[in-house]
């Protein structure tokens, strides 16, 4: 039975359930079958954002934290407003703009 799940799964691109479907536990098979797809479709999603990070070349980011001592802000924008990515959840855009070396790649690439 093992051996067919990792088939059939491998035919339909499922990578996450067939080494991890056991784990799921459910009081129904609606229930059981949701978890499943839900799970599949976060380590997709997990996949996709490492990959496009990783082809994004983005700059190492040192172990420092940023200083914003000489950062002006609109008065509608905060500073938690920026780390917390409130603008995407907004669907906003957030426009960095300097001299070089001013750290705007530096703060656009930094994940909390």
């Amino acid at each position: 039975m093992e051996q067919m799940i990792k088939e059939y799964a491998k035919r339909l691109k499922l990578s996450w359930i067939p080494a991890n479907y056991h784990t799921i536990h459910a009081e129904t098979n609606e229930e059981f079958l949701l978890k499943l797809f839900e799970r599949e479709v976060q380590h997709r999603d997990e996949r996709r954002i490492n990959l496009l990070l990783k082809q994004a070349t983005l700059p190492k980011i040192p172990n420092k934290p940023y200083d914003w001592r000489e950062i002006q802000l609109a008065p509608s924008i905060t500073k938690d407003y920026i780390l917390e990515g409130e603008f995407t959840k907004n669907q906003e855009n957030l426009i960095f703009y300097g001299g070089v070396g001013t750290g705007k790649t530096f703060l656009s690439t930094v994940r909390p």
